[in-house]
């Protein structure tokens, strides 16, 4: 049943054509819905990252080993479970690890029933790594960085910021995007180089923020003999690739 549900993710979050219906798609990924969803067939214009079957109602999604950690908190008299899940093979391809990791920030303590805005970019690196900076959940005018690693969030540092920083142009709800995103860019920034010769795997993706948008980079592929434009949805899916 796990399984059904998060294969049903990807392939909502890939068929999110506006702003409203992908929030919805990515709440009811995190919080479950009342009704059930209806799968389309994915645009020919958009590389698929899961394999869907004819009528659209079934996906298959490749992931790594993942292996599941928990530690017990005494704080208080009070006792706490910790679980964490970590990946053995390349993080930025699992879809069911980004998710959790994702889960796991918006259950930390500190944003309890409030938004959770993310503030001018996010870093997804392969070995594990998500760096993001984000909005205080007291005062609006701090920043804080966040760094998860080895399966957990790290307790957040404090960002220095300048008089003439503009943070509310460069904030982005966590509800308007999904870490599982950052897999469809890994899946089909590598699928393209691949054809490319000469073309390195991908290590590190990011998003930036800018006028309350996300853009997702690397956005270009450079071979041995090519350089190749490309660029994506917030969804994650090819928007433009040409050579340049």
């Amino acid at each position: 049943m796990r399984l059904q549900q998060l294969t049903g993710i990807i392939i909502t979050v890939m068929m999110c054509v506006s702003c409203s219906q992908f929030r919805e798609s990515i709440h009811d990924t995190l919080y479950g819905s009342d009704t059930d969803s209806s799968y389309k067939d994915l645009p020919a214009s958009q590389d698929e990252e899961v394999t869907t079957t004819s009528s659209g109602s079934g996906a298959s999604v490749s992931s790594s080993t993942t292996t599941t950690t928990t530690t017990i908190e005494h704080r208080n008299g009070t006792t706490i479970i910790h679980n964490s899940r970590t990946t053995n093979g390349d993080f930025l391809s699992d879809a069911i690890v980004l998710l959790d990791a994702e889960k796991a920030l918006r259950a930390l303590p500190a944003f309890a029933g409030k938004s959770i805005y993310l503030y001018k970019a996010i870093h997804f690196y392969n070995d594990g790594r998500i760096n993001v900076n984000i909005q205080h959940p007291e005062n609006p005018e701090y920043i804080d960085e966040y760094n998860y690693s080895n399966g957990k969030w790290q307790s957040p540092k404090p960002v220095q910021l300048s008089v003439q920083d503009n943070i509310s142009e460069a904030l982005i709800s966590l509800d308007n995007i999904s870490f599982v995103c950052a897999s469809v860019v890994y899946r089909n920034y590598n699928r393209k180089a691949e054809n490319i010769e000469g073309a390195a795997p991908l290590t590190h993706i990011y998003g930036i923020f800018s006028a309350n948008k996300l853009t997702w980079y690397p956005q270009s592929i450079s071979g041995s003999r090519e350089r190749y434009f490309i660029s994506f949805t917030p969804a994650g899916g090819v928007k433009d690739y040409y050579r340049e």
